[in-house]
């Protein structure tokens, strides 16, 4: 008989980053750290990108409602177009 322990293998998964996350604060923190600086400037270019990727991602998503807004005035005047063609012809005498 095998017994499989699954809660284990998650909670090491679950650790795994708290750990580093813990690790890199106490390299930030320490001043005999020699990367420190080097950190530092990666956190900023990471933090940088992270702020336009999330401006590009509302600008995609303001497109995508004006795109479905446009679709939609757009199909409005279609059907407008199409009744004011029917009358023309009613008014005309033609059969439609």
């Amino acid at each position: 008989m095998e017994i499989e322990i699954s809660e284990q293998t998650n909670s090491n998964k679950d650790l795994l980053p708290q750990i580093v996350d813990r690790i890199f604060s106490i390299c930030k923190v320490d001043p005999s750290f020699h990367l420190k600086d080097e950190m530092e400037i990666i956190e900023n270019k990471t933090q940088s990108i992270l702020n336009k990727i999330k401006k590009q991602n509302n600008l995609l998503k303001q497109s995508e409602n004006l795109k479905k807004e446009l679709l939609n005035r757009i199909e409005v005047i279609n059907d407008n177009n199409e009744k004011k063609q029917i009358e023309l012809l009613d008014a005309l005498g033609s059969e439609v």
